[in-house]
């Protein structure tokens, strides 16, 4: 049913549900090509809620024209509040808003959120005077020489920051009004400085890192909150930094604790930690424990099953695979994750209390695929990306076996991104059915390019895909592929991440894509060796011929956004 049917009031009402930016987003296309459409939002623009800006996944058509009419309406920029900005797809875009509009002018902004911001550009945000900002997202953000993320100064009104980056991260003044800190990765050294740069700490969520330090230099009084996750950090420590924390009332905590190195985790030294912590009302876990020499999956899930985590209604999980040392304890429902690692080998599972949907929270579901295809007990409600896994390339799973697990543990309408392993030892049906039959919603494709170019000569998949973002690993697109490979795609994909031959004819491949690939905005090309100097040239002028194209040429990266 097309929208062009409804009447003018109900479209209208419609675009009152709509921020400004989502109005442009799905219905620039029609404004360009249908009077009608293009009256109606207009009429409707001095209502429009413009309070939050979402430029994410926009067009560089959509992008400049949302830039061109903010900036022509007076004081309109006072009214965004909340501000997404991103150089993942569209490379350029926070330096070219920038250009655009001064953030001097968004006085009221109160939530920024950053997606790859690049090393200088969080600084060029806010030229004149300290940040009103209360609430900061840096997602990926380019780091400094010695492979830290260096933060904005005079910050004072921040309440929320949250930096997600496999970089460490480098404090270098207080936050007085901080209370909810969340951090992909930190030393373990650097916690000890956290009761000077955030006095007002209440929410600490942390992926630590690092070996021993001096937990008695670390406090951090008011935290109420936190969610623990450790990596290559022994378990001794954590409990230790732990019960540092009395005043805790909320506690995830996750782990891989390799048992040879330390007694046995289990439901009892747990409790014996826990109880140290008198406030405490809500606890999650999710441990990996490995080497655990012969102790029995019985003897572990037991001694969480015992009266004191019943009363507090506290519903942990043991799981193995058979003829295991290996376990998986983890709390049900899953309330602070949404990724979950498993395998398609029968499992021996603890009993627990019942729960309705103990995985609603995962969205994101890593399958190891094995021979093994048991009988499926537990169900996924949501996933939307799934990446399917192989350990074992002995032998080849058939696409019968891997579409009755996957149909009885999820709902294959709902994902929306499919990650294949290197190498494939499974049935060459199986990404046909799946993005043509039964996961028709997949738009987001992460492949072997080798694999994926032997699927369309063998005609294992037709065009056209529903696919809009391609990720190519592994191998290279030869130039003997590359005519079989955009007459599949050409009229489907938004963005592109391959790896090319870095030789004479990379400048004139660019320009065959950005020629043919008529519907392509973000395109991000990665090569083995640094460009010569002749190619970068030649790619810069080519480019410089192009009004609709601006992009970064890198020693080994090439990323250019055009409409």
């Amino acid at each position: 049913m097309s929208l062009l049917i409804f009447p003018d009031e109900i479209l209208l009402d419609i675009f009152d549900y709509l921020y400004f930016s989502e109005i442009i987003y799905s219905f620039y296309e029609l404004m360009r090509h249908n009077q009608r459409i293009y009256d109606l939002i207009h009429t409707r623009l001095h209502t429009i809620n413009i309070s939050k800006i979402d430029l994410r996944f926009m067009t560089k058509s959509q992008f400049h024209y949302i830039c061109c009419y903010i900036k022509s309406q007076n004081n309109l920029h006072e009214n965004i509040q909340n501000l997404i900005l991103s150089n993942q797809y569209s490379f350029g875009q926070i330096r070219s808003l920038i250009s655009h509009i001064s953030f001097d002018q968004i006085k009221n902004l109160k939530k920024l959120h950053l997606i790859q911001p690049a090393l200088d550009e969080y600084h060029i945000l806010f030229p004149t005077k300290p940040s009103q900002l209360t609430h900061l997202i840096l997602e990926n953000p380019e780091c400094n020489d010695n492979d830290r993320i260096i933060l904005i100064d005079e910050m004072e009104e921040l309440i929320e920051l949250n930096i997600i980056s496999e970089y460490s991260i480098q404090f270098r003044s207080q936050y007085p009004r901080l209370e909810k800190l969340i951090l992909s990765q930190i030393n373990l050294i650097d916690l000890i400085g956290f009761r000077t740069f955030f006095p007002n700490l209440h929410y600490l969520d942390i992926t630590l890192t690092g070996t021993d330090i001096d937990f008695d230099q670390i406090s951090i009084p008011l935290l109420t909150v936190l969610k623990l996750r450790s990596f290559n950090v022994q378990h001794d420590i954590c409990e230790n930094f732990l019960l540092n924390l009395p005043q805790l009332r909320e506690l995830y905590y996750s782990n891989e604790i390799d048992c040879n190195n330390i007694s046995l985790i289990d439901g009892y030294r747990c409790q014996k930690f826990i109880e140290q912590l008198p406030l405490l009302e809500q606890l999650e876990l999710n441990l990996y424990l490995l080497n655990t020499q012969s102790t029995d999956i019985c003897e572990i899930a037991g001694s969480f099953q015992n009266s004191y985590y019943l009363s507090k209604n506290w519903n942990i999980v043991c799981e193995s695979s058979l003829n295991s040392n290996n376990f998986h304890i983890y709390s049900v429902p899953m309330l602070s994750f949404n990724i979950l690692d498993t395998t398609s080998d029968s499992l021996v599972s603890s009993a627990v209390l019942p729960v309705d949907d103990p995985y609603a929270n995962i969205n994101y579901l890593k399958v190891n695929m094995t021979s093994n295809w048991p009988l499926v007990t537990r169900f996924f409600s949501n996933i939307q990306s799934l990446e399917l896994s192989q350990l074992n390339h002995s032998k080849m799973i058939p696409t019968f076996s891997i579409l009755s697990y996957l149909n009885k543990s999820m709902f294959l309408s709902k994902l929306r991104k499919l990650i294949l392993p290197t190498p494939c030892h499974f049935d060459d049906t199986l990404l046909c059915h799946l993005l043509q039959q039964s996961a028709p919603n997949i738009t987001n494709l992460d492949i072997s390019c080798h694999y994926l170019l032997h699927l369309i000569k063998e005609n294992k998949l037709q065009s056209p895909l529903p696919i809009r973002t391609l990720t190519l690993r592994d191998n290279h697109l030869s130039l003997n592929d590359q005519t079989i490979f955009i007459d599949f795609f050409k009229s489907s994909l938004n963005c592109l991440s391959l790896y090319l031959q870095n030789d004479n004819s990379l400048s004139e491949t660019i320009k065959l894509f950005l020629d043919q690939f008529q519907s392509l905005y973000s395109l991000d090309i990665l090569l083995n060796d640094p460009i010569s100097m002749l190619i970068h040239v030649q790619l810069c002028q080519m480019l410089q011929q192009r009004s609709d194209a601006s992009a970064e040429l890198r020693p080994t990266n090439i990323r250019i956004w055009q409409n």
